[in-house]
């Protein structure tokens, strides 16, 4: 340590106090934590995406020009994939999925190494002694991860969204763009806020459910087998049981409780570029009503996140907010099954980690 020389090992051992404790060891975790999110969900996203895009349908149909219309007559969850199947051929029940992939694997690894990356940067907090107090530090560290990520790949959930609800039967008769670049150049050239369509809304949607989905989850886990053994999955049939249900709860519950948001957002991302007679015929025509309505992409939709409430209330009441709402609990509920994939990839077994 002499003054005016190099620095001694004695000062290098000083430095890494100074900023986050073993950075190599964090940036190391941070990648593992990456690919276990990565494996834990990218044949899952793929395997079930049909049900996504019926999803999407199903939520943003009441908003679409050709179903206000009655161009094209309404769609039902029974009959959708069947009639998708017949009308855009069977590969159209994953038109979408490639922006999806892109936007929905890396956000749930990003979300979970994100998350986890947030909890060591927060004060600690004993979930036993002040369970307020650690469930809100789990909350903030599961939102920030979960508007982080959705700011790196909302434009990949913008192309899902427009792609999954057009009604096109072929290229020519697309409504949005005939594929993920098209869908995007479209939105460029119809105004407002373009491929961000509907971001402020999904960043408060998406805080505020990672916020009930990673906080509810790790908080829970954390009263129930401790805060030591809350991250060390015992592979008995008892515990993955009890795991799974904790899981499915608390997924469902931060679904349901965040669901208008989303229902919202995806309809703002279908109005773009609708002409401003689509959002008066929204509310004046019932389903199957008559009178054309112009194609998307020639004027933006007045109106942002108050303006577009108001208009599925006005038209479908508080039921327009809970679109498919049914049969996607059971969907997330099935999608729990990460949370619990997740720990036990992540639980220390081997002498690893």
């Amino acid at each position: 340590m002499a003054p005016g020389g190099p620095p001694t090992a004695g000062a290098a051992g000083e430095q890494p106090p100074r900023g986050r404790r073993r950075p190599p060891e964090t940036r190391a975790q941070l990648a593992r934590d990456l690919a276990t999110g990565m494996v834990t969900s990218g044949v899952y996203t793929t395997a079930t995406y049909p049900i996504h895009r019926v999803k999407i349908l199903l939520q943003t149909q009441d908003a679409n020009p050709r179903i206000i219309s009655g161009k094209v007559p309404r769609y039902s969850f029974v009959h959708s994939f069947g009639r998708l199947a017949r009308e855009q051929g069977v590969l159209g029940l994953w038109r979408g999925n490639t922006p999806y992939l892109l936007r929905h694997v890396p956000s749930i690894s990003m979300s979970f190494a994100f998350k986890d990356a947030f909890r060591e940067a927060l004060p600690r907090v004993d979930a036993a002694a002040r369970p307020a107090a650690a469930l809100a530090v789990n909350a903030a560290a599961g939102a920030a991860a979960g508007a982080l990520s959705l700011a790196l790949v909302y434009p990949f959930e913008f192309a899902t969204v427009r792609l999954a609800a057009d009604l096109g039967a072929g290229a020519a008769d697309r409504q949005f763009g005939n594929g993920m670049l098209s869908a995007w150049l479209t939105a460029m050239r119809s105004g407002g806020a373009g491929v961000y369509q509907g971001f402020g809304v999904a960043v408060a949607s998406m805080a505020a459910y990672k916020a009930l989905y990673f906080g509810l989850h790790d908080s829970a886990k954390a009263a129930l087998w401790g805060e030591q053994a809350a991250g060390r999955v015992e592979l008995a049939p008892r515990e993955l049981a009890a795991r799974t249900l904790l899981a499915a709860a608390t997924t469902v519950t931060a679904a349901t409780l965040t669901y208008p948001l989303d229902i919202i957002r995806k309809r703002l991302i279908v109005e773009l570029g609708a002409p401003p007679a689509a959002a008066a015929a929204a509310q004046q025509l019932g389903p199957g009503g008559g009178g054309a309505v112009p194609a998307a992409g020639t004027a933006p939709r007045r109106g942002g996140f108050a303006a577009c409430a108001r208009r599925i209330y006005a038209r479908e009441g508080l039921r327009g907010f809970f679109r498919f709402w049914g049969f996607d609990m059971v969907f997330r509920a099935g999608g729990g099954l990460l949370l619990v994939g997740y720990d036990v990839l992540r639980s220390p077994r081997d002498g690893g980690g």
